[in-house]
């Protein structure tokens, strides 16, 4: 039967400035003041825990969290809504009104199944009228829409807490831009709840059945066909994979901020904490004398004194342990539980749990903790389609966070950034605002389009996100079958000058309508190959820029072609198998090169021998501005590593490698070791993880795991490709050097001010590898490197824009990706780079400086040149 009648508040795709005439709901006497709420809703409960958040229409439990916010909340039915089914992903039509095995509220007597929900902002509709713009933003553990509104809506009494407000205005969640969709979840507040008259008989709900009930609001009652971001804090955050895996067709993009995927034994500190609180609930003596059936009696007589005990069990591990502790009995006591009223406690002991047993209901929240406790999505993740960024507390002690990088790590292309703050758990609500000028939270949210690019001329709709089979097949080629570039790869066949025939493996992407586009050229470094410079590749192209990413010979998409082929081969060669691809095949007269590492002096290079070719030059943490000695003193021998007589004498290169046992120990690099390595990281004796000042990644980036999972799987993959890279990425050691030998009149040192083009030089201020300390004792990036190069070009008549980016290594493009692409294509339209970022900004103000290149290691062999 129905327990009152649908609440309505502003009318759907409205803003909330003035709400037309609504239904009047029952109030309860125990809905929360505003100024209650601000004091412990935002800063205590408003944090407590996963998200929550359900509409009642009984006054047992308040209806919102925030009273004076609950004339914004409007209600939506969903008839014969089954609750608690079996949900098969791979069958999305049988779940539909819910999953096949579940309940409707119906059948057991009361109301159809409802949820609640806040909408502002500013709807873009299709041409059928459907909603494409919105971001939703799901409730947490304890609290509801106007919960979330009240921390995150601009001028609301919760935004102190939060960092400052997110949804407004020209604010993150632009409402001018978007229109942004709070949602209840079921089991709590405004959503269908045990407390509304079934209790103990309501159905054991999951989080599939609050994603789905949502669903069919935003699709049924709002009209809404695309939803540019879900995202949420708590359990709000696992609400949000749950929308990206149930939704793909709907949902582009998932940001959970603090969720879990796992809590049924995967997450144990996350069960253990719901059992016990489970338990608290369970040990009151009314919660045993009734077996949980008590609404006949009074609330006063229900198990609050159990509902107090469950609430401090949550707490004492939601702040960080020593921050709890530096503030002292007077304020913890207010979340301590007892039985009796103990005078040694003092005045306050428990007076915090007093007021939330005035608002929750037992059964509720038994409920609430069933569904936190009991799912597990880990399989799933894989699946994922939808951009994801996971936004975690490092030091969360409720939900640890190796367990939402994990996450990130299962998801194809999905991203872990990571805050610590002494609220712990608490922090999640303020992490969008701690994060804004953090480069892989920055770079996400412009890549998904929450921030805004209004230079962008078109979409690049080839795009697709990269990944790795990492479990690769030994019998497929790994380049072309166990890979997915982020655009479609094709095929030439070309010669190069020496009359080697070269199967060159290429993107070459332009989305815009001009029959003559600017192009970018963009080379890879050593041990990289073109699709690592997705990010870069994208962002061109949507700016405007037709790019091609030729892979060098012998490398990435050019491997497999070229198994047969000579394996050595010089910068020239390569030099002259790209302007046949380039200006030959493609007919591209003149474009920009972009060189990163090795990639860098291929292009200098390039612009040397074809300057007809080149319009100007970005070059990313370059070769080829240093010098080496010819040979290099191991023992008592003289090899000649930087030679130019032993390039195409295999057997004289060899005996000069060989020595050093590089290319055997390059094949014998465990999983865990290339891991290690690529993120600054070695093993101790005991096998305990221990920083190093040399490594490729300071940021966890996509395309910084892309590269890390390609150099991981290729280890079980196609042998003679895995063979193939080894031997290059040494091979090309004497690529870099032989070009750069002291004595040699000619090294392409010594021609670098002949380069008559623009060009824009980017360094990180952590550059790891260059100088190559190891070979020429060169220690400083800045004396050595920049400023000897800055003052060659100026006095040349072609001074360089060049660029320092603090906090960065060698891998510039992935380090922080958007900065560098922006960088880039504005160093291409205007000449200019914006060099007062924030994060510049902050080294300047803070006194950073760039960090020298690593010393030589204790060893015989050469080392820190592993660009």
């Amino acid at each position: 039967m129905a327990l009152g009648p649908t609440c309505r508040g502003a009318a759907a795709g409205s803003t909330l400035a003035a709400p037309p005439r609504r239904v009047r709901c029952p109030v309860s006497p125990l809905l929360l003041p505003l100024s209650f709420a601000a004091r412990w809703l935002a800063p205590l409960l408003a944090v407590l825990w996963f998200a929550a958040s359900a509409q009642a229409q009984q006054p047992l439990t308040p209806r919102s969290v925030v009273a004076d916010l609950d004339r914004l909340k409007q209600t939506y039915e969903v008839r014969n809504f089954r609750i608690g089914g079996k949900y098969d992903l791979a069958d999305g039509k049988a779940w539909e009104n819910g999953a096949p095995g579940g309940t409707t509220l119906e059948s057991l007597g009361a109301a159809p199944a409802r949820t609640a929900y806040m909408a502002l902002g500013t709807p873009k509709r299709n041409a059928q009228g459907e909603i494409v713009n919105a971001i939703v933003i799901n409730s947490y553990y304890s609290g509801d829409a106007t919960a979330m509104y009240n921390n995150w809506v601009a001028g609301q009494a919760g935004n102190g807490f939060s960092g400052g407000a997110l949804v407004g205005p020209g604010l993150l969640f632009d409402t001018n831009r978007f229109y942004v969709v709070f949602v209840d979840a079921l089991g709590l507040w405004g959503a269908s709840k045990p407390s509304d008259g079934l209790g103990r008989k309501f159905p054991v709900y999951s989080y599939y059945d609050v994603v789905q009930l949502n669903y069919r609001l935003l699709r049924d009652h709002l009209k809404v066909a695309k939803v540019v971001l879900s995202t949420g804090a708590s359990m709000g955050a696992t609400q949000a994979y749950y929308w990206g895996l149930m939704h793909p067709e709907m949902v582009a993009a998932v940001m959970p901020i603090g969720g879990a995927t796992a809590t049924d034994g995967e997450g144990p500190v996350a069960a253990w904490t719901f059992q016990l609180a489970k338990a608290a609930l369970e040990s009151d003596p009314v919660w045993v004398a009734t077996n949980g059936d008590y609404y006949r009696l009074p609330k006063e007589q229900h198990p609050n004194k159990g509902v107090e005990f469950h609430w401090s069990m949550l707490s004492i591990t939601g702040y960080d342990l020593n921050y709890r502790q530096s503030l002292g009995w007077d304020a913890v006591s207010k979340e301590v539980f007892s039985w009796e009223a103990d005078p040694r406690m003092g005045a306050n002991a428990g007076s915090n749990l007093k007021n939330l047993a005035k608002v929750f209901d037992g059964v509720d929240l038994w409920y609430r903790d069933t569904v936190g406790e009991i799912h597990n999505i880990n399989a799933l993740l894989p699946q994922m389609k939808a951009r994801t960024l996971v936004v975690h507390v490092d030091n969360d002690q409720w939900l640890i966070s190796d367990k939402a990088r994990a996450a990130a790590q299962a998801i194809p292309g999905g991203q872990y950034v990571g805050l610590s703050d002494p609220t712990a758990h608490y922090a999640v609500f303020k992490a969008p605002n701690v994060l804004r000028t953090n480069p892989i939270f920055d770079s996400y949210l412009h890549d998904v389009g929450i921030l805004a690019d209004r230079d962008i001329v078109c979409e690049a709709t080839n795009y697709r996100t990269p990944k790795v089979n990492m479990q690769a097949d030994k019998a497929r080629s790994f380049w072309k079958q166990e890979m997915v570039s982020p655009f479609p790869v094709k095929y030439a066949q070309v010669q190069d000058r020496r009359g080697v025939q070269w199967e060159l493996g290429y993107m070459d992407e332009y989305c815009g309508k001009s029959a003559n586009p600017p192009v970018l050229v963009v080379v890879h470094g050593k041990g990289a190959f073109g699709a690592h410079y997705g990010y870069l590749i994208k962002y061109a192209v949507e700016r405007g820029y037709r790019v091609i990413a030729p892979d060098m010979p012998q490398w990435g998409t050019s491997g497999p072609g070229n198994l047969d082929k000579p394996m050595t081969r010089t910068l020239t060669d390569v030099r002259d198998a790209f302007h046949a691809l380039v200006v030959d095949k493609l007919g591209v007269k003149k474009a920009w090169y972009h060189g990163h590492s090795l990639g860098g002096q291929t292009v200098i290079g390039y612009a040397l021998r074809y300057p007809e070719a080149v319009q100007g030059l970005v070059l990313e943490a370059p070769a080829g501005l240093e010098e080496y000695s010819r040979t290099f003193r191991m023992g008592d021998q003289d090899l000649p590593i930087c030679d130019k007589s032993i390039a195409y004498d295999l057997k004289a290169w060899h005996a000069a490698y060989d020595p050093m046992g590089l290319v055997e120990g390059e094949r014998k690099r465990s999983p865990q070791g290339v891991r290690d390595f690529f993120y600054f990281k070695k093993r101790d004796p005991a096998g305990n993880a221990v920083p190093t000042s040399t490594g490729y990644f300071f940021n966890d980036t996509e395309y910084a795991r892309l590269h890390t999972d390609q150099r991981v799987a290729m280890i079980a993959g196609n042998p003679r490709e895995f063979e193939q890279w080894s031997f290059m990425f040494i091979y090309d050691l004497y690529s870099i050097c032989s070009e750069l030998v002291r004595d040699d009149p000619a090294s392409i040192y010594k021609q670098l001010t002949k380069l008559k083009m623009p060009v824009f030089l980017a360094f990180g201020a952590q550059e790891p590898f260059i100088p190559g300390t190891a070979l020429n004792g060169l220690t400083d990036l800045s004396k050595s490197i920049i400023v000897p190069f800055k003052q060659r070009m100026t006095a040349a008549g072609n001074p360089p824009v060049i660029k320092v980016y603090p906090g960065v290594g060698h891998f510039i493009h992935t380090d922080v990706p958007y900065e560098y692409a922006r960088d880039t294509v504005d160093f291409m339209k205007t000449g200019r780079v914006d060099a007062a970022t924030p994060s510049v900004t902050s080294a300047l103000v803070n006194g950073s400086v760039p960090a020298a290149a690593a010393p030589a290691a204790a060893s015989d062999k050469p080392s820190g040149l592993a660009k």
